[in-house]
């Protein structure tokens, strides 16, 4: 048997989120795991997901939802900034207004 790896997670982040994913049998919810393992600890992630896995009384289907309701009382990584999304400039710096009247 020959070990493949997926060439789609390429970060420690992605093999996270991955984890975490099929561990809550959520894998069409990969991009919400994602943004939290950028945003919060690796072993805090892993441990409330043990929590989460080991209660008894909850029903599979509410899993997801708690975990990601008891996140509030996680501290997330300190220094995390995302890259805000910036508007593409105007091609020859025209609106439409101006080529319009320019003629």
């Amino acid at each position: 048997m020959r070990f493949t790896p997926d060439r789609h997670l390429h970060s420690k982040e992605h093999l996270l989120a991955d984890d975490l994913a099929k561990i809550m049998r959520e894998p069409k919810k990969f991009a919400a795991y994602l943004g939290i393992a950028k945003l919060y600890h690796e072993s805090d992630l892993r441990a409330l997901v043990r929590y989460v896995c080991d209660k008894e009384n909850l029903p599979m289907e509410a899993r997801g939802k708690y975990f990601f309701a008891a996140l509030k009382g996680l501290s997330k990584k300190i220094g995390i900034k995302f890259k805000s999304r910036q508007k593409k400039p105007k091609k020859n710096g025209q609106t439409k207004r101006n080529r319009k009247t320019s003629g």
